[in-house]
């Protein structure tokens, strides 16, 4: 997935001229303490670049400038500095960005720079390194500013642009990571491409469980088909997810609509049907008319369903005393199963609970998952995530397949 990234403009205007209380005019070297005089050698030479620069003649104030450095060859620091702002000035009339550049790298070097406006020009410096596509110098200034608590915070969004832009993908990961996490601070989701960007990185990393993980957290603020349908995909990518809970994941699937085309539909209607859940095979194939089209095989497969659904409903009722005998929960779990097909949530969750209460089954935290969903099949919402949450850290994917349910249960909350 590549993401398609606006990144925030920053302009180039910068402070007007002047910075500093130093100014080339004999009337004011009294005022100031001698290192921040300027010489009479510089000073004709500087006055005529203060006047081009108020006069918008940008070539001349550089030539100015370097008259002024032809003046004298022993000169201060901060002469140095005076002259160098008088080039930045017209560099910037100029918009000569490179120039600009290097005129604010000299100046914040210096240590002439008054401190009121060093913050503002070391922050106007590493927006033009990122507009200049230096995003090295980008990344390892803006680290200083996040130490000294100046950076912006949708800066922190370009900071996992530009490592995402050099294909840096560990980098990409932990800048895209601290961008979502200052934003989510604040009460609100980072930029939908932040996330697609610690996605790409990932996806090149072939790290297939920090790419589910990666769009469980997008999901949570946008929940788009295809988010969901790479997140059920990739879920089951991870190392020790069980073979058993694709039923399952069909079903989450269709709840979310992420299943896209027939063979989906047909795929899932077929695993009902081993499942001997008829009516829940009949059910998906109906839904999925469209996608299916005249498929010979979802026609006689919905032919198949539809009499055995029919003959089901017909003994499920008289079904219930005679699985509640037996010595375990699993025919009475099999029996809400049904019941749930059939859209009889009541009695589905009434009956799985009876399951697992009654105990023996192999794989309990299934049924708590399928009471859950009961739950959430009746609108009760609260229990549904009281369940769910208690399910995040089982084991063989089920606790992934449980934090997909919260997160459907979250969408638009």
């Amino acid at each position: 997935m590549r993401a398609k990234f606006y990144p925030l403009m920053l302009g180039a205007a910068l402070l007007a001229a002047g910075i500093g209380a130093a100014h080339a005019k004999d009337k004011d070297k009294d005022a100031a303490p001698p290192e921040k005089q300027i010489s009479k050698e510089l000073t004709p030479s500087l006055q005529a670049a203060q006047k081009a620069l108020e006069e918008k003649n940008y070539q001349l104030v550089l030539d100015s400038a370097a008259a002024a450095e032809a003046a004298k060859a022993d000169r201060s620091p901060y002469e140095d500095f005076f002259i160098n702002e008088m080039r930045l000035q017209a560099y910037v009339g100029l918009n000569d960005q490179p120039h600009i550049v290097e005129a604010l790298e000299k100046e914040l070097a210096s240590g002439q720079l008054p401190e009121a406006d060093t913050a503002k020009r070391e922050k106007t410096l590493v927006g033009l390194y990122y507009q200049n596509k230096d995003y090295t110098k980008f990344l390892a200034k803006s680290d200083v500013m996040i130490q000294n608590g100046t950076l912006p915070q949708d800066w922190y969004a370009l900071r996992c642009q530009a490592s995402w832009l050099m294909k840096d993908w560990a980098a990409t990961d932990t800048n895209c990571k601290q961008a979502i996490a200052v934003e989510e601070k604040t009460g609100k989701p980072a930029q939908e491409q932040v996330y697609q960007m610690q996605l790409d990185g990932a996806a090149q990393r072939k790290d297939f469980p920090a790419y589910a993980d990666g769009l469980a957290e997008v999901l949570k603020y946008y929940p788009k088909q295809d988010y969901w349908s790479d997140y059920l995909l990739f879920m089951q990518k991870k190392p020790g997810f069980s073979d058993r809970l694709a039923l399952d994941i069909y079903r989450l699937m269709a709840r979310v609509n992420a299943i896209k085309n027939g063979n989906e539909y047909l795929d899932y209607a077929d695993l009902a049907n081993r499942a001997t859940l008829p009516g829940e095979a009949k059910a998906v194939l109906e839904k999925g008319q469209s996608q299916l089209g005249g498929n010979p095989a979802a026609k006689q497969l919905l032919a198949e369903v539809t009499k055995a659904a029919a003959d089901d409903q017909k003994t499920i009722d008289k079904s219930v005393a005679e699985v509640s005998k037996a010595p375990t929960g699993l025919p009475l779990l099999k029996l809400a199963d049904a019941y749930s097909s059939y859209g009889q949530y009541a009695k589905a969750l009434d009956l799985t609970q009876k399951a697992i209460d009654k105990g023996g089954l192999k794989n309990p935290n299934d049924a708590k998952l399928h009471l859950a969903v009961a739950y959430v099949n009746l609108g009760q919402k609260d229990q549904a995530e009281k369940l769910f949450n208690e399910l995040t850290s089982a084991p063989e994917g089920l606790g992934d397949l449980a934090k997909g349910w919260l997160i459907y249960l979250h969408q638009g909350a």
